[in-house]
């Protein structure tokens, strides 16, 4: 089985006060744009929560070669340059494994050690695979077993992503992002 070469992007931005708005619309123009380039494969935007005014673009492409081929772009260096306008304090970070999933605590900080990513995301999708299989289970049974597969993938993979590992990285953050001397 091959790896899965997707590269997931997170930058980081502190935008002006009042040009919140503007932001906003300019994440929808740069989206767009990114929309047609070879191997995109979306864009999320995180917005603040505590009124700091700190947004996080995630975008991802399917390889590092049309994310490169993105970077590289005339069309994306215009949309960037009209960022500089909104924002200060850009961060950018390329995650290419489980580092997705682990939210860091503070700015500045790469992700955990992959053993403990690994440790931690066994530690939820075991459970979460066996538990939606018991739930799911009478329901799917007149499913082919590909199709049963699909279903639980699915329901595992959107729990884990939205629910369990935001609260589990949250909760472990101590022991994931030590404090560093």
């Amino acid at each position: 089985m091959t790896p899965d070469p997707s590269v997931t992007v997170l930058v980081t931005r502190t935008v002006h006060e009042g040009r919140e708005a503007d932001y906003e619309d300019w994440v929808s123009g740069v989206s767009a744009v990114a929309r047609e380039f070879p191997g995109h494969r979306g864009v999320h935007l995180v917005r603040p929560r505590d009124g700091s005014r700190i947004y996080t673009l995630v975008f991802r492409f399917d390889s590092a070669e049309h994310l490169e081929a993105w970077e590289a772009s005339p069309e994306r260096r215009a949309w960037v340059e009209r960022a500089g306008t909104l924002c200060t304090d850009m961060r950018v970070q390329q995650l290419t494994g489980l580092e997705g999933w682990f939210d860091a605590p503070g700015p500045g900080l790469g992700p955990p050690p992959r053993w403990k990513m690994v440790a931690v995301t066994f530690g939820v999708a075991f459970p979460t695979i066996q538990t939606l299989q018991v739930l799911l289970g009478p329901w799917l049974e007149p499913l082919p077993a590909p199709a049963r597969g699909a279903v639980v993938g699915l329901a595992m993979v959107l729990f884990m992503t939205y629910v369990a590992m935001p609260f589990v990285t949250r909760r472990l953050s101590a022991w994931l992002y030590p404090m560093r001397p």
